[in-house]
């Protein structure tokens, strides 16, 4: 049973929820992974929310992840997107080896890590900077599932009890309640005392544990953006990493541990008597649940993510325990807490959800765009919509989305829809005009929900013509005239502009956060500044590819090409507009035309080949398959031109398939 698995650390919580969540249908017992929000729920294993993808355990041990599939990130040996135009349960479960099933998982910006039935930790998604931990910066899961990589080495006879995994980067605790860390290093996020990448070229079993302080282990773990914190053995927390916001809690934005391991600063400071039971790491915050059910957090303050009513940051100049804990309501305390990119969410002790920070694409689920928690309470605003009668066990916040799964082990995800990111079959964005309960549950094909085929809207009856309804509309109307059939054109320039911005604005983020990490490192010794700067640039270097990844398209193939001679000194191209999204309009404007004396034989011969106009030869045309022409002027007599044409993206420039090469001699 559930019920018998959501062992809260306070009886009385258990005992307000045990009625709701004894349902029949039980989660795969054990311990699970990214539960640092909730660390003796199995629920809560069960369920994470990254930037870009959701995954969450089945009933069977199995794993489905929906969303953006960059890199394989959602496990299925494939880029394609799931939840956009097919629901979850139709991409079936991931592959994670003969036999093998989950107890736990963690989803990251763009890969996810899963701890096994066995205990072995397998990861998959974008490899850079080791975050897989298989020694290599290959990815996993695009053209291979998550089984064939094996199981990250975390040394010999070590088995994991929670895996969470961040930006860039991941962490697990191991059996012996120590804790090891993989992926990008700079800031000092892996703990190891310098900004050193593991996982890269080495494994993390070569790196040993980080320093949690003399005799202290871990329970939990949680990986921000570029911080890291561990929920100890005694109840302390302690954070290592990125500080520049005070998300480490500290009061002061030192980022120590580039050059110190986490043992030696003390534990984040909570009130006299106080530990924590839960942690969670967000972008550039930090929230814990104290044992008395009530909530600090501290980083950060944008949109007020915080909760505390204002947008100032804390644990910058600050300590955490000089604020008063965040206002949940009347009575109310919390039994789960989330931390996301910019906003926060909290499961409370009646199963009620709620949420404050950023309200932009309905993050927080209150059928408005509002910021929540900036200049109210949380407690005012009221508790998430999550359907009648409906109780909320788990809660993940995510960059652009969040999920909840409730008391009959449903899960309902809201916000930015983009990429199949909510799982319902759709892109739309929930949670801005209406309730999480107005929309569907994610179709994970293990609770009798709803198959794998995506919904069709039923035809309209007319009450008299055959088939009942419920509601009464009076006499029947005679039927109206047959109309002609609506056509509506879609000409793809809207989802270009879509495109183009978030490109931009793609780009625009890497370069602020580039400029940014290099203007930190300026007065580090010359050495050490030379490092960081090489991995900063290589960083900033991969995420722009991510960016091109995420939001360039190639265009189609280009047909229909020929080269006609009109003088001695003259020739004209004509071929058809191509897709700038493959065969999808709008048409591509920009075309990538060589010209050569030389055959054009091979790849490399038209690689090598002059461009036209400076490689981007610009059109005026407004359809697919237009008819294009360029004079081509001044050519050489009694010479035979070779010319192959691509097609480019109209955002991002990317260039498409070469045409066929055709040939022209000037007489």
């Amino acid at each position: 049973m559930l019920a018998e698995m959501l062992r809260m650390t306070r009886r009385a919580v258990l005992r307000g929820l045990a009625a709701a969540v004894a349902i029949g249908v039980a989660l795969p017992a054990g311990v699970p992974a990214e539960q640092a929000s909730r660390p003796s729920s199995a629920a809560a294993g069960g369920l994470d929310v990254g930037r870009y993808h959701a995954c969450a355990v089945l009933t069977t041990g199995g794993v489905r992840c929906w969303g953006y599939g960059f890199d394989g990130s959602l496990g299925f040996a494939s880029r394609e997107s799931i939840g956009d135009d097919e629901l979850p349960a139709a991409a079936g479960p991931a592959d994670l080896g003969a036999g093998r099933t989950a107890v736990g998982l963690s989803a990251g910006f763009t890969h996810t890590c899963a701890v096994l039935d066995d205990r072995s930790v397998r990861c998959w998604g974008f490899g850079a900077d080791g975050q897989l931990g298989y020694g290599n910066t290959n990815s996993i899961g695009d053209d291979e599932t998550p089984g064939s990589a094996g199981a990250v080495n975390l040394g010999v006879g070590r088995s994991a009890t929670a895996v969470t995994a961040g930006r860039a980067h991941s962490c697990a605790v191991l059996d012996d309640g120590s804790v090891r860390c993989w992926g990008f290093g700079f800031d000092g996020r892996l703990g190891y005392g310098n900004t050193s990448a593991i996982g890269d070229n080495e494994v993390p079993a070569a790196v040993g544990p980080v320093k949690l302080g003399a005799g202290r282990t871990a329970r939990a773990i949680t990986a921000g953006d570029s911080h890291t914190c561990a929920l100890l053995d005694d109840g302390a927390v302690r954070c290592w990493g990125y500080a520049g916001n005070g998300q480490l809690g500290y009061g002061n934005p030192t980022t120590f541990s580039d050059t110190q391991t986490p043992d030696t600063a003390g534990p984040v400071q909570f009130p006299t008597g106080r530990t924590a039971v839960a942690i969670s790491a967000g972008s550039y915050h930090t929230c814990a649940l104290l044992d008395d059910g009530t909530v600090r957090c501290w980083g950060f303050g944008g949109n007020g993510r915080l909760g505390y009513g204002a947008t100032f940051s804390v644990g910058d100049n600050e300590l955490p325990v000089s604020l008063a804990p965040v206002a949940l309501g009347a009575g109310r305390t919390a039994v789960a807490i989330s931390a996301g990119a910019d906003h926060t969410c909290a499961v409370l002790d009646n199963g009620a959800v709620r949420c404050w920070g950023a309200g932009r694409n309905g993050l927080l689920g209150y059928a408005n765009a509002n910021d929540v928690g900036d200049d109210e309470s949380p407690g005012s605003v009221g508790p998430v919509d999550l359907g009648p009668g409906r109780r909320a066990v788990a809660i993940s916040a995510g960059s652009n989305s969040t999920c909840a799964r409730l008391d009959d082990a449903s899960v309902r995800c809201w916000g930015d829809g983009a990429n199949g990111l909510l799982g319902i079959c759709d892109t739309d964005v929930v949670g801005d005009d209406e309730t999480p309960a107005s929309s569907d549950p994610v179709a994970l094909g293990d609770l009798g929900l709803p198959g794998p085929a995506c919904a069709t809207p039923a035809a309209p009856t007319r009450p008299g013509g055959g088939s009942s309804s419920p509601l009464d509309f009076g006499p029947s109307l005679p039927p109206p005239p047959a109309a002609a059939p609506l056509t509506v054109r879609d000409d793809g320039l809207a989802a270009q502009r879509a495109r183009a911005r978030a490109l931009r604005d793609c780009r625009s983020s890497v370069s602020r956060r580039m400029r940014a990490q290099q203007r930190r490192v300026r007065s580090r010794p010359p050495r050490v500044r030379a490092i960081a700067i090489r991995q900063i640039i290589s960083r900033a270097g991969t995420a722009r590819r991510a960016c091109l990844e995420r939001f360039a398209r190639q265009p189609g193939r280009m047909t229909s090409v020929t080269a006609r001679v009109t003088s001695r000194h003259a020739i004209t191209l004509a071929f058809n507009a191509a897709g700038s999204d493959g065969t999808k309009p709008p048409p591509a404007r920009r075309y990538l035309i060589k010209q050569s004396l030389r055959p054009l034989r091979t790849a490399r011969d038209v690689h090598r080949a002059p461009s036209l106009c400076r490689g981007a030869c610009t059109f005026d045309v407004s359809e697919l398959g237009a008819p294009i022409t360029l004079n081509v002027t001044d050519l050489r007599r009694r010479r035979t031109y070779h010319y192959a044409v691509a097609a480019r993206d109209n955002v991002s420039g990317v260039r498409g398939p070469y045409s066929e090469v055709v040939s022209a001699n000037t007489g």
